[in-house]
């Protein structure tokens, strides 16, 4: 199952596309690889490998579709493994010490010589709109590609009016509470996983890992002063399923288990497999952020300037 860490971002307008819509606009982004001198390509990538596969898949308010970026592998240290003997030769042709911008057009002439033999590697990402509850999710922990997801989908819908979430509420100080054993909302309950820093000393840092979260060695750490930063949590989405992730300060949801998700079997049809996961996903994760947004103390008003 994917989706083991998702940032989720806030829609200011309503979502109105349907899917024919969103496939029309994505395959006008659409994937191609990189040519000879090209460093990096994304686009918009099938669903099942298939050039001329489809790249939306919907099931009620929930649209899937998944970002491709392929990069040329050049490590810096193999391009500085050629610059000395290309210097070299240059100096001895022109009689000039290559330095300040001849050093750099001569770096610049050699990656994009050596770009051409470089291997290629391909990153895919899913991201998912839940268009009920306004709401995009990326796949992944890391800011920077959920941002490059959200440029190519700015790029084929001409534009995005998007907001990372935030809260009325620093998140921090609702993880402290939490960890405290102070208001923990009804459905929620602490994992075996928790980040508390000082305010004050970022360098001043305690982490607790497989052990309960209400012992009295994590309740003298939050009596030190320190505060959560990323705490494990639990959430019964029904009888006898629960979801488990990381919560960190930012909102992004790591480390995360779906029910059941570990057991799912293969299936022989790719579109199957698709429509079984998206069935699990989708609504769970709905039920999630339905309980869990509030609980963190609501959506902030977008800024003037969002």
């Amino acid at each position: 199952m994917w989706f083991r860490a998702l940032r989720l971002w806030h829609l200011q307008s309503p979502w109105a596309l349907n899917d024919e819509d969103l496939e029309a606009a994505l395959a006008s982004q659409a994937f191609s690889p990189c040519g000879p001198g090209q460093s990096e390509q994304r686009g918009w990538t099938a669903l099942f490998e298939e050039a001329d596969g489809p790249l939306v898949l919907g099931q009620g308010p929930f649209q899937l579709f998944r970002l491709r970026t392929q990069e040329r592998i050049l490590p810096k240290a193999a391009v500085m493994e050629c610059y000395p003997e290309r210097a070299a030769a240059q100096e001895a042709k022109t009689g000039i010490p290559v330095k300040g911008m001849a050093r750099r057009e001569l770096l610049e002439t050699l990656t994009a010589e050596l770009l051409t033999q470089a291997l290629l590697r391909s990153r895919r990402s899913w991201v998912l709109v839940n268009r009920e509850q306004g709401l995009i999710m990326t796949e992944g922990s890391a800011p920077g590609p959920a941002e490059a997801a959200l440029d190519a989908l700015r790029g084929a819908l001409g534009s995005l009016p998007v907001t990372p979430l935030r809260f009325d509420a620093p998140i921090d100080a609702t993880l402290t509470r939490w960890l405290a054993g102070d208001d923990l909302p009804p459905g929620f309950s602490l994992g075996q996983w928790a980040d508390l820093e000082h305010p004050l000393d970022r360098a001043n840092k305690v982490r607790f890992r497989g052990q309960d979260l209400d012992e009295a060695e994590v309740h003298a750490t939050l009596e030190r002063g320190l505060r959560a930063t990323a705490l494990e949590l639990h959430y019964q989405v029904s009888e006898g399923a629960a979801v488990s992730f990381v919560l960190d300060e930012e909102g992004t949801l790591k480390r995360l288990r779906l029910p059941e998700a570990e057991d799912d079997a293969p299936a022989e049809d790719p579109q199957a497999a698709l429509d079984a996961a998206l069935a699990l996903l989708g609504p769970t994760l709905a039920r999630l952020t339905h309980a869990l947004l509030p609980a963190l103390g609501g959506l902030a008003e977008p800024s003037s300037d969002a």
